[in-house]
């Protein structure tokens, strides 16, 4: 908690991926980051255990959800952003470049010819530098390219959400194998992040085992 938002953390146990709930105290309107839809693997059954905790945690302190943030199209856990929002609504939103990777996807996987690699799926597309306000406090989304064409950090006040271009000291950064991956640019995103204020409070979007 800063002097202007209060953020609350969630963590996924099974896929090591940390959600977030940010607000503003005075407006209570407020911001989901990544929430994960749980997947068991040996019964392809999904469940909702993770995004109740941060529903829960809504209506506990009687917030309005406004957005629903996605850093990036995530390969290690399902999305529950469209759970979340069929049950408090809000806007799901992620950086613009998700066009380029639903379009290599779309190929590689040889998906149906419905699928349009538009962003249609979301409900806004950030632009690089985009501001958006959660209550009073003003956000910026930052495009942090490398992870995959599409990574956004998200500037709430003085903490950034980093999703996975950053990681804890002890694993360090994101993979860029990816297609669409590009480790040149995961490099300089990391000096962009890296060069906000040094009071900026830094949240990571995965917690590895050593």
């Amino acid at each position: 908690m800063n002097d202007r938002t209060t953020t609350k953390a969630f963590f996924d146990q099974k896929t090591w991926t940390i959600s977030y709930l940010v607000w503003d105290p005075t407006t209570r309107r407020a911001a989901v980051i990544d929430p994960v839809l749980d997947y068991d693997f040996k019964s392809g059954h999904t469940g909702t255990v993770s995004a109740d905790q941060v529903l829960v945690c809504v209506a506990e302190n009687a917030l309005q959800v406004d957005w629903i943030l996605e850093t990036h199209a995530h390969a290690d856990h399902l999305s529950g952003a469209r759970y979340m929002q069929q049950r408090v609504g809000g806007k799901i939103a992620i950086g613009e470049n998700i066009r380029a990777v639903q379009a290599t996807f779309k190929k590689l996987y040889n998906l149906e010819r419905s699928f349009l690699p538009d962003g249609s799926q979301f409900d806004h597309l950030f632009t690089d530098g985009e501001t958006f306000m959660i209550g009073t406090v003003e956000a910026t989304a930052l495009l942090v390219p490398g992870h995959t064409p599409a990574d956004m950090a998200y500037l709430i006040d003085d903490s950034v959400f980093v999703g996975d271009t950053l990681f804890m000291p002890d694993v360090g950064s994101a993979r860029a194998d990816f297609p669409g991956g590009d480790a040149h640019q995961l490099y300089a995103s990391m000096r962009r992040l890296l060069s906000l204020p040094p009071q900026t409070t830094m949240y990571v979007c995965h917690d590895y085992p050593p």
